[in-house]
């Protein structure tokens, strides 16, 4: 899934395209389905959760947006539900660049393949700080009385603590699986496509079916496995 960096890169944007006022909220939905800290099988099993993970009847498998869609479809204009509706969308655009762009689906699952994952999210970074002008998300209040914050086990705190360190770190190294243009074209077409769903939710419609974005199961004897 993309990092906390990227996911508010993308929503940079979409303020900027949606004329979000409550940016507020709408960051930190953006974010809060990855508010999940701990040992790799504990943080894989609880994000499969906050992301709605599905394996859809084709075989293929996505993050369920329009389960969250059909659970919190009165809530949408909320700021923050709609936050949260865009960021299961950006992830599963986001492994297609992964896993097809970048032609890492053979190793889907690999805890090596989410260290990597990390160390290009690192480097990454200072620049989209700089580009995007990222700052730590602030915390709405009453978002503890919220639905969908008291549905999982989220660890908000901790989490805002632990981002601090990417809005301040400048690591040397280089980009193992990712480049900046390809990261830049991906939080553009994000932003394209949710604009174009948000406008069709509008008009009482859906832009993208489950289908859209969804990645193929590589392995079906390890479905428990890899996001």
């Amino acid at each position: 899934m993309a990092s906390r960096v990227i996911h508010l890169a993308v929503a940079h944007e979409l303020v900027k395209r949606l004329g979000i006022d409550d940016t507020e909220r709408f960051y930190f939905g953006h974010v809060l389905p990855d508010m999940i800290l701990g040992e790799y099988e504990y943080r894989l099993k609880t994000k499969k959760a906050t992301h709605f993970y599905t394996l859809l009847p084709n075989g293929r498998k996505t993050y369920d947006f329009l389960r969250f869609y059909d659970e919190y479809r009165d809530k949408l204009g909320d700021m923050l539900y709609l936050g949260y509706y865009v960021h299961l969308i950006e992830d599963n655009i986001f492994r297609q660049y992964l896993y097809y762009k970048v032609g890492l689906l053979y190793r889907r699952g690999q805890k090596e393949l989410l260290d990597e994952l990390y160390a290009d999210y690192h480097l990454l970074n200072p620049l989209l700080r700089e580009r995007y002008d990222i700052t730590l998300p602030a915390v709405p209040e009453g978002i503890e009385s919220e639905p969908v914050f008291k549905r999982f086990e989220f660890m908000m705190s901790d989490w805002l603590d632990d981002m601090k360190s990417d809005l301040t770190e400048h690591p040397d190294g280089e980009l193992l699986h990712f480049t900046k243009e390809l990261i830049f074209e991906f939080i553009d077409e994000c932003a394209d496509v949710i604009t174009k769903e948000v406008k069709a939710l509008g008009r009482g419609e859906h832009f993208l079916t489950l289908d859209d974005y969804s990645i193929e199961n590589y392995n079906s004897t390890k479905d428990n496995k890899g996001e």
